[in-house]
C-alpha cells in the first residue's frame, strides 16, 4: 500500500512556519514586557503563567490530541458519524472542567498569590474566563488536525499572538504605571483578548464549512462513541498535566527554596523570571519543529495504523526529519545567546548574562530530550497506549519535582535544578517509552546517521560560538555571519545524510 506523504509534508510545514511566527511573536512580546516590567517582573508573570499552563492543560491538554487521533481512525474504518459525537463530548468535557478550575482561582486565587508573595491575586481571577476559552480553542483545533486540515490551527495561532502581542503589550504598559503586578495583569488581559478572537475565528470557520446535515443517533451509539471519546481523553488529559503540575509545583517552591540557599527574594525571583520567562521562551523555538511534525504525523499515523499498516516509512522518515532539524537549531541558538541577550536585554548586567548562557547550554540538552519524548509519545498515542503513557509521565515527573525540591536548596546549584529535573524527567520517558514501542511497532535509525548529525552539530556550534564572540564585525554582523557559516558547515557535514534519505525514500514508497 503507497503511503501519501502529502498531508503530513503539508501539515508539518503550516504548522512549521505558523509556529515560527508565532514564537517571534511570543518573544517579541517577552522583550518589551521585559523591558517594561523588570527582569523580577517578568518573573512574577512567569510565576502566574506557570498555574495558568497548568490550569489549561488540565482543562484540555489531551482534547487536541484525543480528537486528532479518533477522528483519523474514524475516517480510516468508514465510521464517519461517530466525528460530531466525539467533537460534542470533547467540548462538554473540557469546557465543564474549565469553569470548574475557574471557580476555583477565583475562590483561591487570594491565597495562592499571598504564597507567591505576590500583592495582587487580579490575574488568577480572570482564569475563570480565560480556561472556558481554552478549551473551546484546543477542541475545534483537535476537530480540523483530525481531518489533517492544519491550517485553522496554523490561522487561529497566528492570530491569537498577534492579538495577545498588541493588547497584551498595550494593557501592560498601561496598567504597569499602577506596580509591576499591576503590568501583569494588564498582560493576562491582552491574553484573555486574544482568546476571544482566535475562538470567534474558529467557531465562524466551523459553521461556515460544517455540513447541513442532522444525524439522529440511538442511546447505546452515543454511550458507546463517548465512552470512547473518555477512554483517550482522561489518560492523555491527566499525562499532559503531569509537566505543567511540576512547572507550577516549581513555581511555587523554587522561590521560598532559592532563599533558603542563601540568595535574597528580589535575587531569586529575577532568576527564576531569567530561567523561565527568557531562556525558557528562547529555547522553545526549536520544539516548535517538533511539535509541528508530532501534530501533522498524528492523524495520518493513527489513519495508517487503523487500516492495517504499522506505519513503518512515516514514524522513521519523521524522526530523521526532526533530529535533523531540531539539533542545529537548538545549540545554534544556544552559541549565540549570550551576544543576542546582550544586544536586547541592556540592563542585564554581565553575570546574569554569564548565567544566562549555562542556562541555554543545559537548557539546549533538555530540548533534544523533549523533542524526542514528544515524538515518541505521539507513536505512542498512535497505537492506543494512553494508560502507559499516563504511567511515564508520572514516572518522569515525579523524578523532575524530587530533583528540583532538593537540588535547588544546594549553593552550587540553585536554578539549575530545574533543568537537571527536566533532564532527568525526559531522559527516562524517552527511553520507557522506546522499551514500550520496541514491542509494538518496528522502526529503526542507524546509528551512523546520528553520529553524523550530532559530528555536524558539534561543528557547527564550535564554528559559531567562536565567530560570534570574536571583534572581527559589529555584534549583529557577527551574528548574521556567525549563523550563516553554522548553516554551511552543518551543511557539508551532513550531506551524506540527505543523499541517504533521498535514496531510500526511492526504494521505500510502500510497506
Amino acid at each position: 500500500m503507497k503511503i501519501n506523504l502529502k498531508n503530513v509534508g503539508g501539515g508539518a510545514f503550516v504548522l512549521l512556519v505558523s509556529g515560527f511566527i508565532c514564537k517571534c511573536l511570543g518573544a517579541f512580546f517577552r522583550l518589551p514586557l521585559t523591558n517594561m516590567l523588570g527582569i523580577e517582573g517578568i518573573g512574577v508573570f512567569q510565576l502566574v503563567m506557570s498555574l495558568y499552563s497548568f490550569a489549561l492543560v488540565v482543562t484540555a491538554g489531551g482534547v487536541t490530541a484525543t480528537l486528532s487521533k479518533l477522528i483519523g481512525s474514524a475516517r480510516a474504518n468508514g465510521h464517519l458519524e461517530k466525528i460530531n459525537l466525539y467533537l460534542k463530548q470533547a467540548i462538554l468535557v473540557s469546557v465543564s472542567i474549565g469553569l470548574s478550575l475557574g471557580v476555583v482561582f477565583l475562590i483561591f486565587g487570594r491565597y495562592i498569590a499571598i504564597f507567591q508573595n505576590i500583592s495582587s491575586s487580579a490575574s488568577y481571577y480572570l482564569f475563570a474566563i480565560m480556561l472556558p476559552l481554552g478549551a473551546g480553542l484546543a477542541t475545534l483545533r483537535g476537530f480540523f488536525q483530525g481531518y489533517e486540515n492544519m491550517l485553522p490551527t496554523a490561522i487561529s495561532q497566528i492570530l491569537e499572538q498577534v492579538i495577545r502581542f498588541s493588547f497584551g503589550l498595550l494593557f501592560a504598559y498601561y496598567f504597569s504605571k499602577f506596580g509591576i503586578v499591576q503590568g501583569v495583569f494588564g498582560a493576562f488581559l491582552g491574553v484573555l483578548t486574544s482568546e476571544v478572537i482566535a475562538l470567534l475565528f474558529l467557531i465562524i470557520h466551523y459553521f461556515v464549512k460544517r455540513k447541513n446535515k442532522k444525524e439522529i443517533y440511538s442511546k447505546d451509539f452515543s454511550r458507546l462513541v463517548r465512552k470512547e471519546f473518555n477512554y483517550a481523553n482522561f489518560p492523555l488529559m491527566f499525562s499532559a498535566s503531569i509537566l505543567p503540575l511540576v512547572t507550577a509545583f516549581e513555581s511555587l517552591i523554587i522561590i521560598p527554596r532559592l532563599v533558603a540557599s542563601g540568595l535574597t527574594s528580589s535575587f531569586a525571583t529575577s532568576l527564576f523570571g531569567l530561567q523561565a520567562g527568557v531562556v525558557g521562551a528562547i529555547l522553545h523555538f526549536p520544539l516548535i519543529i517538533s511539535l509541528s511534525i508530532t501534530t501533522a504525523i498524528l492523524p495520518n499515523l493513527s489513519y495508517h495504523i487503523s487500516r492495517g499498516s504499522g506505519g513503518k516509512v512515516i514514524i522513521e522518515r519523521g524522526l530523521k526529519t526532526l533530529l535533523y532539524l531540531v539539533l542545529p537549531t537548538t545549540f545554534g541558538m544556544v552559541a549565540i545567546s549570550r551576544e543576542v541577550l546582550d544586544l536586547f536585554y541592556t540592563d542585564m548586567t554581565p553575570f546574569l548574562l554569564s548565567i544566562a548562557f549555562n542556562l541555554m547550554l543545559y537548557g539546549g540538552f533538555a530540548t533534544i530530550f523533549t523533542a524526542l519524548m514528544q515524538y515518541i509519545i505521539m507513536i505512542l498515542q498512535a497505537n492506543g497506549q494512553f494508560n502507559f503513557i499516563l504511567l511515564i509521565t508520572i514516572i518522569g515527573g515525579s523524578l523532575r519535582a524530587i530533583l528540583s525540591f532538593t537540588l535547588s536548596i544546594i549553593p552550587s546549584i540553585n536554578i539549575y535544578a530545574v533543568l537537571l529535573g527536566n533532564i532527568a524527567m525526559t531522559a527516562i520517558n524517552c527511553l520507557l517509552g522506546l522499551w514500550r514501542l520496541k514491542k509494538i511497532v518496528s522502526f529503526s535509525l542507524k546509528v551512523k546517521d546520528v553520529l553524523i548529525l550530532l559530528l555536524g552539530t558539534f561543528l557547527m556550534f564550535i564554528t559559531v560560538y567562536t565567530f560570534v564572540r570574536s571583534s572581527y564585525f559589529s555584534p549583529i554582523v557577527n551574528i548574521v555571519l556567525g549563523i550563516i557559516l553554522g548553516v554551511l558547515v552543518y551543511g557539508v557535514i551532513t550531506i551524506s545524510f540527505l543523499i541517504n534519505i533521498a535514496q531510500r525514500k526511492k526504494v521505500k514508497k510502500a510497506v
